[in-house]
């Protein structure tokens, strides 16, 4: 996955957190503010070689010895010439010289002393993204990305779409609003499980979460999202099984263990999560197998350029027909660049 591609998305997913902001522009832009921004610069240096300011490079030079000719001395302190300033400076000064005077973005880095941000912005280096990533959100993403990205993993990089990151963070948000407990999630067609990721870093209240998904290709990257709640006692695992198969009111259901053996659970799920109710042609015979009492949050759109999309609606109001709740807890729509996507949360 691009670099600017990743950047964008954690953007996206901490939209408080200005530094994902300001990476992004450094890298994409090489915008100077962000690059200075983005490695916490001493506040003299930022204005001598931003803001040109010559008191800020005088005092930076305030230690060192002055030299240089009367003429010198007489274009620095009369017309503020910059060069005529940095003759009269030692030539330890020099990088900040060519910062200053040139802009030369590898001076800049040398005195900004951050080995990160300058393999990231100069040379393109994906480990420093991650571990840059790492250090401002601690999010599992950055340390799947990272992995996939050193193991040549490929996945369908449309997971983390704009619009399905911008959905589900949706999802997210209005569930925190609600405040319920989520318990034991079933995740339907849970594809790699960056749901899964969001809703364990959100700080919401859950037990543990159950992807379901017929595709046993998603199966061990949607570990690899999730590997710090697999590892922690199970409290994610993704099962392949076709999502009609599934009894909401008590399953069993076989999970990979480590090499090719396996091991049968059983749940009782409190909470039914499905995002991807358009590509379910038989709809009302799944919703019909939710017993009544159990949580939903459902999700679809108005998208028909796709084969798959078999169940699409083109209002709410045609959503909301489809699936009859008996306590409504939300009920709204998104708009997305190239479709609009709807939502409903309450218990059937």
């Amino acid at each position: 996955m691009e670099i600017y591609k990743i950047l964008d998305r954690f953007e996206l997913l901490y939209p408080n957190d200005e530094r994902f902001s300001d990476l992004r522009r450094a890298y994409i832009d090489r915008d100077m503010y962000s690059i200075f921004k983005a490695a916490q610069a001493d506040e003299e240096l930022r204005k001598a070689v931003l803001e040109k300011n010559v008191h800020s490079i005088f005092r930076l030079a305030e230690n060192s010895r002055i030299n240089g000719t009367v003429e010198d001395l007489k274009k620095a302190v009369l017309d503020q010439n910059l060069y005529s300033i940095f003759r009269m400076l030692p030539p330890s000064f020099e990088d900040l010289k060519k910062a200053v005077c040139e802009d030369n973005i590898h001076s800049i880095f040398r005195l900004l002393d951050n080995e990160q941000l300058r393999k990231l912005v100069v040379a393109d280096n994906q480990a420093s993204l991650y571990q840059m990533l790492k250090e401002y959100s601690q999010s599992q993403f950055a340390d799947a990305l990272k992995y996939m990205h050193h193991h040549n993993i490929n996945f369908d990089e449309d997971c983390l779409s704009r619009g399905q990151i911008q959905s589900k963070l949706w999802l997210v948000e209005e569930l925190k609003k609600i405040g319920v407990d989520l318990g034991v999630v079933f995740l339907c067609a849970g594809w790699y499980g960056t749901l899964a990721v969001m809703l364990f870093e959100s700080g919401l209240t859950l037990e543990k979460i159950r992807s379901f998904d017929i595709d046993e290709s998603t199966e061990d990257i949607a570990e690899i999202f999730n590997k710090h709640w697999v590892v922690n006692g199970w409290k994610f695992k993704p099962v392949v099984q076709d999502i009609n198969d599934i009894d909401f009111t008590e399953h069993s259901y076989i999970v990979k263990k480590s090499g090719d053996s396996f091991e049968r659970l059983w749940d009782k799920p409190n909470t039914i999560i499905n995002t991807s109710c358009e590509h379910i042609g038989n709809f009302e015979n799944w919703f019909a197998k939710i017993p009544e009492g159990k949580l939903v949050v459902l999700q679809c759109n108005d998208y028909e350029e796709i084969d798959e999309h078999v169940n699409t609606h083109a209002t709410l109001e045609s959503f909301v027909k489809q699936t009859p709740l008996d306590v409504e807890l939300y009920s709204g729509e998104l708009q997305l660049d190239k479709y609009k996507r709807f939502m409903r949360i309450g218990f059937k």
